[in-house]
């Protein structure tokens, strides 16, 4: 939003009058996992989090395919802003430990590194 707009313009505070706010988790699982079973493994970590709203509802993207990993976006509403943290942390954890019951692996960035020494590299010329 540029500057001008904050001067010239009204602004509408939003939470000032709706306390509820949205919350999104940025989630990759493995390339092996059965995407269904990780699916219905978030979900039901989700909706068993204290302080998400029903309405309006949890929702749960496949994004995409990432470098490592098969890419989830999960958006979550809590009705008051005091909440974020806390429901922030609990997902976390929860989505965690579930996915790891279920044998789902969340992967991490690897690059592989190839290493040529000078003496290698003048031999070459």
């Amino acid at each position: 939003m540029p500057n001008k707009t904050f001067i010239t313009n009204q602004l509408v505070n939003w939470t000032l009058s709706d306390p509820v706010t949205r919350i999104v988790i940025q989630l990759g699982i493995s390339y092996g996992a059965d995407i269904d079973l990780a699916y219905r493994t978030i979900e039901e970590a989700v909706c068993s989090t204290p302080f998400v709203l029903e309405d309006p509802e949890p929702n749960i993207y496949f994004q995409g395919f990432g470098d490592s990993s098969l890419d989830f976006s999960i958006r979550v509403y809590v009705s008051e802003p005091a909440y974020r943290m806390r429901v922030t942390h609990d997902l976390h954890v929860r989505l965690l430990k579930a996915l790891r019951k279920q044998g789902i692996e969340i992967p991490f960035s690897q690059r592989e590194l190839h290493v040529h020494s000078l003496s290698t590299a003048l031999a070459d010329k």
